[in-house]
């Protein structure tokens, strides 16, 4: 629509027109492309805004750009997790029972805490609405927060060890663990669960659909594991490809736990490599590169055997970025070509914090290796959980010498650092909104 059409609807009210002649028409053509840039000024300065939530002493915080407020004071939030357009924030909170941890939401607008329910976990945000999908013990439930405030919850699925939602949102992967039998285990199976238009199934067992069958043991070179579950689940840009970590048991995936990709078809399953408990796999941004942090081994048995692999799909070629000696913590994707990864010298070990590896920023390029330093840390201070914040073209992370954590930001090529959030609870306390 151009602006004499807009300002000739602007002045019509049904059949009574404003008639304005060409010099008046021009000026208020003038402050009406004032009025909209002024518009979309503000709208590109929302989106743009540098927006936080972070666990301080046990609180739910938030920061938005300048500005930090304090939302819980009971001492016993974790996890905070945005919804996509950031008008909520999910988080656990420990319930008067030790056993229970309550799941529940901030209204941004509103700055008000709702109990969404009161015994739960693995919480996820559908990412195109505002429903909320959890996990009440062994199930899918499902609570509606697209209105002010918490609405109706539904039942949606039962026997879920573990689930994403689809890259659509109108339904989940989920999984079924494994379970002794007398004859040994059974495998883990894979399901497409559909989640209807009033998300509320006749019967909650009739919209999943069986969709693949985990091998009950799975082998990849000399390591070799017992499938029991699996972790949440990461589609390929293409939507072609299914990575998620299968998973034995528990005392036992602390340690080794099996890296697989799947065909969104469910005709091709490839086990990658052998990853010990907590460690990232990520896609990225536009190709069919997973990244992940290979080797076995919980980290206080030392900082070691711990590299970053990139593999192509489908092809399965793959590149080794640590260089020997060293060990990477935890890394993030910049573009298709630059990886950026915490990287510290090989080190054992220690009680003491100040003895423990205190890790640098590195850039990867990996179609030619480059390896660029992007932090400097002082004495004593590591820098730790990268993160690109593609919104505002900013590069974050956790500066800790394992006892005190801050939040810094600098320019994605490391310049300009700054401190942006002081003294949050651990290494991956804060969760940034950024919806790119």
């Amino acid at each position: 629509m151009d602006i004499k059409t807009l300002s000739y609807r602007v002045f019509s009210y049904g059949n009574n027109n404003i008639d304005l002649g060409g010099g008046e028409l021009k000026i208020f053509q003038s402050i009406l492309i004032f009025i909209l840039c002024f518009q979309n000024s503000l709208v590109a300065h929302a989106e743009s805004s540098m927006k936080a939530a972070f666990i301080r002493e046990g609180n739910l915080w938030v920061k938005i750009d300048d500005k930090e407020l304090q939302i819980t004071d009971n001492g016993n939030a974790g996890s905070p997790e945005w919804s996509h357009d950031a008008r909520w924030i999910a988080y656990s909170k420990q319930g008067e029972k030790p056993e229970n941890l309550e799941i529940w939401a901030y209204n941004i607008e509103a700055q008000k805490n709702y109990l969404v329910f009161h015994h739960g976990y693995n919480f996820q945000w559908a990412p195109d609405r505002n429903l909320l999908a959890y996990q009440p013990q062994i199930g899918i439930n499902l609570t509606d927060l697209r209105g002010d405030k918490p609405a109706r919850t539904y039942d949606v699925a039962h026997g879920v060890d573990h689930f994403s939602w689809t890259p659509d949102g109108r339904g989940f992967l989920a999984s079924s663990s494994a379970c002794p039998r007398p004859d040994g285990w059974s495998n883990p199976v894979l399901f497409n669960i559909k989640l209807e238009d009033d998300f509320e199934p006749d019967n909650v067992f009739a919209n999943a659909k069986e969709f693949f069958t985990i091998p009950g043991t799975l082998k990849k070179n000399n390591i070799e594991i017992l499938s029991i579950g699996t972790s949440s689940f990461k589609w390929s840009p293409d939507k072609k490809w299914i990575s998620f970590i299968v998973n034995p048991t528990a005392s036992w995936s602390m340690d080794s736990n099996m890296l697989c990709i799947l065909s969104s078809d469910g005709q091709k399953f490839e086990p990658l490599d052998e990853m010990a408990s907590g460690f990232p796999f990520d896609w990225a941004p536009t190709s069919n590169l997973l990244g992940y942090i290979q080797g076995g081994g919980r980290m206080v048995f030392g900082f070691n055997n711990k590299n970053l692999k990139v593999k192509e799909l489908p092809a399965l070629q793959q590149l080794v970025l640590t260089p020997k000696n060293f060990v990477d913590l935890s890394f993030t994707w910049q573009s298709d070509e630059n990886v950026v990864v915490s990287r510290s010298p090989e080190l054992e070990w220690s009680n003491v914090p100040s003895k423990r590896a205190l890790p640098i920023l590195y850039r990867i390029n990996i179609l030619n290796k480059e390896q660029l330093q992007l932090s400097f840390p002082p004495n004593g201070y590591g820098d730790f959980n990268p993160e690109i914040l593609q919104t505002n073209k900013k590069l974050s992370w956790t500066r800790s010498n394992w006892e005190k954590n801050n939040i810094w930001i600098s320019e994605l090529d490391g310049t300009s650092p700054e401190k942006w959030i002081e003294n949050v609870d651990y290494l991956g306390a804060v969760t940034w909104y950024d919806p790119q």
